[in-house]
This record gives structure tokens, C-alpha cells and sequence, in this order.
């Protein structure tokens, strides 16, 4: 075994099972104040773990990807690890923002709950413990981005601008200084783009910048009808208003557990109830 030291964590991760799992396997925990990360498995290892409702709202604000960038530049090796289902944000969201980030180069876990990130968490310490790794750690992660890479990844944050769309532009104009000197009446000669999106372009490259505390409230998304229940639906044991359902039976059984007696798990296909809380197996 090689000494990589103790496994350092987050003061925000004590409320968590994590840490009291970490030491019942035997590894050596302190709490401290990390600046990146939740979880230093060793000096070149890190975990941020995102729960159900932290992933969405660190998605909306942006700060996963800020997270991310620092992670992957302090450590050669960053795991982030979606914990549950996410909530308060929409599928495709998040489903997307996860692509990015392994487009980037990130590694991503799925768990089902803190008690399977901490069998995650206790496993990646242990191997980062190992006298031979498996890869190479030296040097970073990742390459850094072209500047061309990066321009077209600063125009296509613009709502309506795709990947495509960005680097069109950037072909025609020359440079991401062009497009923002380029007349609006200029941008809407360019293939593809409008009235609306050259006023999403002019209003992103030219308004003058405003400090989150004075920006004003974002307009709520228009509610876009009720989502149809997935798969595994959890229903209570008197009544069908507070109901849950799940993609995977996994995460439901997991829910089911600690839910009220009587609460029943319905396979949402064939109507029939899998299993109900506070009843052996069937």
C-alpha cells in the first residue's frame, strides 16, 4: 500500500452518512474547508457530489461548470457524482449539462443514494491507495482549448446560437471581436440568423454587465403541461396526491424503503403492485 495521507472532506458534507461510512471502512477522515471539491481521495483524485437538488440548481446558475473547470485544474483526475434523481430542472437539462461535461473530459458516477455514493466514495479512496495505479497521474487532465474552440464556445452560450451556428459565424467575421463589432442589420444578413436572435447577440455582447445581487429576478420558465409518471410510480397508503415515479426500479425500491408503511410500488406497464413497504418481498 502506498501513504497518500487522509481523506479530506468538505465541512459542508458532515450532515452527510458519507464521512461515518468512509470511517467504518477504515479510512483516515478529516473535516476541513476544501476550495474545490467535496471528497480529496488523494493528492490526485476528487469527487463533487451533487444530490437531487444541488445538481439543478448549480446547473441553472452556471456553477457546475465553473466547479468543473477548477476541479479538473487542481486535480488530473475529477469525478463528479450525480446522486438520485435530479430535481427542480428539467430532463433534457441536465441530461445535457452532464454530456458537456464528459465531452470535457469529466468522469461521472450515477448513484443511488448516499449510502451507494459512500460504497462509490470508499471504493475510488481505496484504489487511489494502491502501490501501482492503473493510469498515468502525472500532468493534467485535459489539453487547453484552442482559442478558436473557446470563442465558439462563448457564442453559443447565447440563447438560440448553436455550436454550428457560432462557428458559422466566426468563419464569416473573422473573429469574436468582428461579431461583436459587426451592425445588428449586419447580423441579420448572415444565414440563419433573424431579427431575434442578431437582439440576443447584440443585447449578450454589448449590455452593460450587472452584478448578480443587482440583476433583476429571471423570468420563471412557462410550465410546459404535467410530465406522465415514469415507469415505477410510489403511491402513499391513503392517498394518490403525493405520488413518485421513477425511470428505474433500483431508485424506486430504494425510496420505497423509507416510505410510510402501506406505501406501494406499481410497475407503471401493467398496473400490478411490485412490492409494499412494511411487507416482505414477494
Amino acid at each position: 500500500m502506498v501513504d497518500v495521507g487522509p481523506v479530506l472532506v468538505d465541512h459542508r458534507e458532515r450532515n452527510s452518512t458519507i464521512p461515518d461510512a468512509l470511517v467504518a471502512a477504515g479510512l483516515d477522515v478529516r473535516l476541513t474547508d476544501l476550495p474545490v471539491g467535496d471528497y480529496v481521495l488523494g493528492p490526485h483524485l476528487a469527487v463533487e457530489r451533487k444530490g437531487p437538488e444541488d445538481l439543478g440548481a448549480s446547473i441553472r446558475d452556471g456553477r457546475i461548470f465553473d466547479q468543473a473547470v477548477r476541479l479538473q485544474s487542481t486535480f488530473p483526475q475529477a469525478v463528479l457524482m450525480v446522486e438520485g434523481e435530479p430535481r427542480g430542472i428539467a430532463e433534457d437539462a441536465w441530461r445535457g449539462a452532464v454530456c458537456r461535461l464528459v465531452e470535457d473530459g469529466f468522469t461521472v458516477l450515477h448513484s443511488l443514494d448516499d449510502e451507494d455514493s459512500a460504497a462509490w466514495i470508499i471504493r475510488l479512496a481505496k484504489r487511489a491507495r494502491r502501490a501501482t495505479p492503473t493510469t498515468p497521474t502525472e500532468g493534467p487532465r485535459r489539453a487547453r482549448r484552442h482559442p478558436s474552440a473557446q470563442a465558439e464556445a462563448m457564442l453559443s452560450v447565447v440563447p438560440g446560437i448553436s455550436a454550428t451556428m457560432a462557428r458559422s459565424l466566426l468563419v464569416a467575421h473573422g473573429s469574436l471581436a468582428a461579431v461583436a463589432a459587426a451592425a445588428p442589420d449586419g447580423l441579420r444578413c448572415h444565414p440563419g440568423i433573424g431579427a431575434v436572435r442578431a437582439a440576443r447577440l447584440a443585447e449578450a455582447l454589448h449590455s452593460v454587465y450587472v452584478a448578480p445581487a443587482d440583476r433583476a429576478p429571471e423570468p420563471a420558465r412557462p410550465a410546459r403541461g404535467v410530465r406522465p409518471d415514469r415507469r415505477w410510480i410510489l403511491t402513499g397508503p391513503t392517498s394518490r396526491a403525493d405520488v413518485q415515479s421513477f425511470d428505474r426500479r433500483a431508485i424506486a425500491l430504494r425510496a420505497l424503503q423509507s416510505s410510510p408503511e402501506g406505501t406501494q410500488l406499481i410497475d407503471g406497464l401493467t398496473g400490478e403492485v411490485f412490492a409494499t413497504a412494511g411487507q416482505p418481498d414477494p
